[in-house]
């Protein structure tokens, strides 16, 4: 009887850390909705950011839209620390890309390009 009730809580605990999945959301589970949460940012500030040209509007809501299909497939399975880590780069990436064409004046007369200054 000693046995028993010896063997009951073991044989509990090695099933509840073996029938864990081996998923990234079990090391970081707020991380993937937080991810999604910031393209759907990057996607509205695509949208309404001035100062971007026709092209690198739509190159910006390109690169989002890639973003958003691989988040996609990332969730299908789980995300890996891998999986997680290729989003964060490529939102910061997408990021600073908006942030710099929305700051560049499009070369226009008057504005922020070093080489106007220089003629």
């Amino acid at each position: 009887m000693k046995k028993l009730l010896l063997a009951a809580p073991l044989a509990l605990a090695a099933g509840a850390l073996l029938g864990s999945p081996a998923s990234a959301q079990g090391w970081n589970a707020g991380n993937p909705s937080q991810l999604r949460a910031e393209i759907a940012q990057l996607d509205r500030q695509a949208d309404r950011t001035r100062g971007l040209s026709n092209r690198e509007e739509r190159a910006l809501e390109n690169r989002v839209d890639r973003l958003q299909s691989l988040y996609r497939s990332y969730a299908r399975h789980g995300f890996t620390r891998f999986e997680v880590q290729s989003l964060e780069r490529e939102i910061a990436s997408v990021r600073v890309a908006l942030q710099r064409q929305a700051h560049d004046w499009n070369n226009h007369p008057g504005g922020n390009d070093r080489y106007d200054r220089h003629r």
